[in-house]
């Protein structure tokens, strides 16, 4: 039987609670625990004596020890399911008052299981039956142990069975008062209880969440009657990255060393400096001497040093930790267990890959979005790569992940094209036109749209139509979708990218209703005759900021001819951007130096445009906004005469009894428009329409858009929006914009065609594989002529393998080389760089990953795709994970980041961060290549394993970016 679980974490709040008292469980209930007991030692000793080996068992022979317990907990019912073989063993860790049984570890393939009731009994709470029934157990567990002492170690953790009456309770994991000494994983607490069914509430779950999927065997009592029966528990295989563990390892020392300090204190755990001294280090010593200070504990140790020392001292013991050092400015050198990382090593080649321990959630990753109509080009490039990226990676974390492209399949475009079509083709409802060139279809309709005023008006009528729901333009509309959908399958294909079409026309039902209930519940207005929604919060006129001053000039003070604003005027004349010109006309100074002009202060109003309303708010914020020395330090000190010029403002400060005068400032310098004066919706409606869909109807919890850069300022405003108007709640949901940079030409210039035109990605893409085919038959010629040379003959790959292979690199450069770059940055597009054997590209990765996939075959492994079977077949007495040499060590402990990039990835959405890990993945593996010889060491399995695990986190890491490797080049 195998017992895993996720990670608790704190349960969630009581629908149940457990007293420490035996007087309240039921009177019957002693007895019944030692007949059960009295069973559990029988069954137990005939497994010790028994060659077979049985779940049953297993079970019986792990229940160890008897404790009440105090917790409340919430509980679903899931069904049970079989656990696959790869999800057996991992990891758990939480904090609560239970008892904690010894770690074990994993016996070799090759031996019997062999099974011991580990814990005896440690306390006397239940009574004079459960010590009796204890007292018998405790007997049985030291004959049982004894006989057993040959075995290295036991297969499974044991159980703490805690007795309870109850609707329902959880799975609890073991507790803060023993901490685990040995490499094993550690045990799970199992209650049992008066239900049908248990299941194990996961580490953040509540009951808006479902706890994920769990199928694993426990012991349970079912109306007070004992036996086993398979319930849920979490079938989320993750593991705890080392930062994570340490994290919670220091937590609880500092929070030992210093119980009285009011303050959180947040472990702050980063790579070592010198690895000689500690592969990670602790730094909150330093930081926390003001904080002790402050907080004016008594006797608290004052220096760096003598902190780092405390903290230490309350270090819990661990698996993970070998030892801790304090340095004499006060941060703590961690030397890591090597045990450790070859025991996890070994572990990701016999479970396989597991991901870092995250809250499972429903997440929708919005990228790719083409127009229709339009062929996909180099801008379109960033936007499906990252968006796959990130699709797979949440993917690989357990989450339910929705991929979404949200096409531009609706706007006034479609009428140019519909009245084009209907000119060529009067019979398209019939005959299907031949339109396949959608793009040079595009370009026809557009020139008669600029240059003929009565196609453009019968354009216009035809977007009306459409939009009234006419069944002729409709089919028209289908029809011209249908075929860019087309084209853009190939390019996906191609790029080996899924994603789910839900386009803008898929919210037109639901925008006018929308509007309508905003505009009913007064939380849009309306300005200038168009709906908008302005996002803002209310300021105290002592906190206005520079920023703050810039909007509400621009958004309130110039919209208002500033020569009718006489206390602005006079604010402005006094800081003399206000002046006489040579006709004695007041007029505002705009702009500095050689570029100064003066502007009618008749002419400073809404009329005056964007971009010259934004340079004067700007300009004259910066002036009527200082930074003054106070005692209290630094302080932002707002123009006595600005604040005259705000309270004359009619309603525009808000003054109380109870709290200081007050002003609306508005979170952005222009309201976000859901429909226009002339009453058609804009992108602001489509967008928080269908980010209301997203949240309410499809129940997401994390909504990610990719796009470009320029698009960020109109996100940020759609998540103030959407939060403003209660459709977002950022306490229980989560959006996020991820924006990336432009892709240049190797001039540094806009990528285009030698015509002018935008570069076309199925042409982009055509390029690379081209040249990687060209290079490769290259490499193949030279290589059959050296064979000619010394008489022998050259097999090499065939044409197949041939084009395989300069797909897999040519595509796979063209990933990888975009996704290396910080994603908000523009980079050049290179196809020599992209392609080169040198430095950090996709081509190296790919002849390293062939490299070490070729090392297993040299060593005459017959199964090189199972290498580690067949290696325990060859030896029963066990091996391990080569970490003796300084390059191994250093290629192991760098293996063991890659969960920890996995979250890095997920919570920044940084694409780059796996393409450093895994170029520094090779570089370590490199290093140890030239330095180790490995088929011919002694220990040459152990390297062989040491290559493997290389091997598949560098092809699961590849995979997780979209690009495929090779076994041979």
């Amino acid at each position: 039987m195998t017992i895993g679980f996720e990670r608790l974490g704190p349960l969630p709040s009581a629908s149940c609670t457990i007293p420490d008292t035996p007087g309240n469980h039921s009177s019957r209930l002693p007895w019944v625990l030692s007949a059960m007991l009295g069973v559990a030692v029988v069954v137990a000793a005939a497994a010790m004596h028994s060659n077979q080996y049985s779940p049953v068992q297993e079970a019986w022979a792990n229940v160890a020890v008897l404790r009440p317990s105090v917790h409340g907990v919430t509980v679903r019912h899931t069904s049970a399911q079989p656990r696959p073989a790869a999800a057996q063993g991992r990891s758990a860790s939480t904090t609560g008052t239970v008892l904690q049984a010894s770690p074990v570890s994993q016996t070799s393939a090759q031996s019997p299981r062999t099974f011991a009731v580990q814990r005896v009994l440690r306390e006397h709470v239940l009574g004079v039956w459960l010590a009796l029934c204890g007292a018998a157990v405790a007997g049985a567990n030291l004959w049982l142990s004894r006989k057993r002492s040959s075995d290295a170690a036991l297969a499974r953790p044991p159980l703490n069975i805690i007795p309870v009456h109850l609707e329902s309770v959880a799975a609890v994991p073991y507790g803060a008062t023993e901490r685990n000494a040995a490499l094993a994983r550690p045990p799970l607490n199992i209650i049992p209880v008066h239900l049908e069914s248990v299941a194990a509430v996961p580490y953040g779950a509540t009951e808006s969440h479902d706890v994920p999927r769990a199928d694993n065997a426990l012991l349970v009592a079912s109306s007070c009657q004992w036996a086993c029966s398979a319930l849920a528990v979490d079938e989320d295989f993750s593991v705890e990255t080392i930062e994570n563990t340490l994290s919670q390892l220091f937590d609880d020392a500092i929070k030992t060393s210093f119980p009285s300090l009011g303050v959180p204190v947040k472990p702050a755990i980063t790579p070592g400096r010198d690895v000689e001294k500690g592969e990670y280090q602790c730094n909150n010593a330093m930081a926390l001497t003001k904080v002790l200070k402050d907080a004016g504990i008594p006797d608290a140790p004052r220096s760096p040093k003598e902190i780092g020392e405390c903290i230490v001292q309350n270090l819990p013991s661990s698996a993970v930790i070998e030892g801790a050092n304090v340095a004499p400015q006060g941060f703590i050198n961690i030397k890591i267990n090597k045990d450790y990382v070859q025991e996890q090593l070994y572990g990701m080649l016999k479970d396989g890959l597991q991901p870092p321990r995250q809250r499972k959630q429903r997440v929708l990753i919005d990228f790719s979005s083409p127009n229709i109509a339009k062929e996909m080009h180099v801008g379109h490039l960033r936007s499906t790569i990252i968006g796959e990226c990130l699709s797979r990676t949440f993917e690989f974390c357990g989450h339910d992940v929705l991929r979404v492209n949200h096409v531009g399949d609706w706007g006034t475009q479609f009428g140019m094209l519909i009245a084009h079509l209907k000119d060529n083709y009067p019979d398209f409802k019939t005959n299907t036109p031949p339109i396949s060139d959608l793009v040079a279809f595009y370009k026809e309709s557009k020139t008669r749209f600029d240059a003929d005023p009565a196609f453009k008006e019968r354009a216009q009528q035809e977007v009306v139509a459409l939009q009234g729901g006419n069944e002729e333009n409709l089919k028209a509309w289908r029809l011209i979708c249908e075929v860019s959908r087309v084209e853009f399958k190939k390019i996906y294909e191609r790029l080996e990218v899924t994603v789910e079409e839900k386009g803008e026309s898929f919210y037109n039902p639901y925008m006018p209703s929308m509007v309508q209930e905003l505009m009913d519940a007064k939380l849009a207005d309306v300005s200038d005759g168009a709906k908008v929604i302005v996002s803002g919060a209310q300021v105290p006129l002592t906190d206005l900021t520079q920023a703050d001053v810039e909007r509400l000039l621009q958004s309130n003070l110039l919209k208002t001819p500033m020569n009718e604003q006489p206390a602005l005027v006079q604010c402005l004349t006094n800081e003399g951007f206000v002046v006489d010109d040579q006709e004695n006309v007041q007029c505002l100074k705009v702009g500095s130096g050689k570029k100064q002009k003066l502007l009618a202060l008749t002419a400073v109003d809404s009329n005056m445009g964007l971009e010259t309303a934004s340079k004067i708010a700007k300009g004259l914020s910066e002036a009527l906004v200082k930074t003054q020395k106070t005692k209290q330090g630094k302080q932002l000190v707002v123009n006595a005469g600005f604040l005259d010029a705000l309270h004359a403002t009619p309603g525009l400060v808000s003054s109380t009894e109870e709290s200081a005068d007050s002003v609306f400032v508005p979170s952005f310098t222009y309201p976000f428009m859901i429909q226009k004066r002339d009453g058609g919706f804009t992108y602001d409606t489509t967008d928080l329409a269908a980010l209301r869909y997203r949240l309410d109807e499809e129940n997401v919890e994390r909504v990610i858009y990719v796009t470009d850069v320029g698009q960020e300022p109109h996100f940020m405003m759609l998540f103030a929006a959407a939060k403003d108007v209660g459709y977002f709640s950022p306490d229980k949901q989560r959006c996020d914009h991820v924006g990336f940079g432009l892709v240049f030409g190797p001039d540094g210039k806009k990528l285009k065609t030698r015509e002018g035109d935008t570069i076309r990605l199925a042409d982009l893409l055509d390029e690379a594989p081209k040249r990687s085919y060209e290079e490769s038959v290259r490499r193949e010629e030279e290589k059959a002529a050296l064979a000619a040379e010394r008489g022998e003959t050259y097999e090499g790959l065939t044409e197949e393998e041939l084009q395989q292979n300069a797909n897999v690199i040519g595509y796979g450069a063209v990933k990888y080389f975009d996704l290396r770059q910080n994603r908000t940055s523009s980079y050049r597009f290179s196809y020599d760089e992209m392609l080169s054997l040198k430095g950090n590209t996709a081509v190296g990765l790919i002849y390293a990953y062939v490299r070490m996939r070729s090392i297993a075959r040299k060593a005459g492994v017959a199964n090189s795709d199972d290498l580690l079977t067949e290696l325990e077949a060859q030896h029963p007495e066990g091996l391990s994970v080569a970490l003796n040499t300084e390059t191994e060590w250093a290629l192991g402990l760098h293996l063991m980041r890659f969960s920890t990039t996995i979250d890095a990835m997920t919570e920044e959405l940084a694409p780059n961060k796996m393409t450093d890990f895994l170029y520094e993945l090779v570089t370590k593996f490199n290093a140890f290549y030239l330095q180790e010889s490995i088929l011919k060491a002694e220990d040459r399995d152990d390297k062989l394993l040491l290559c493997e695990v290389t091997a598949k986190i560098l092809k699961e890491g590849l995979r997780l970016l979209g690009i495929g490797v090779l076994e041979k080049l």
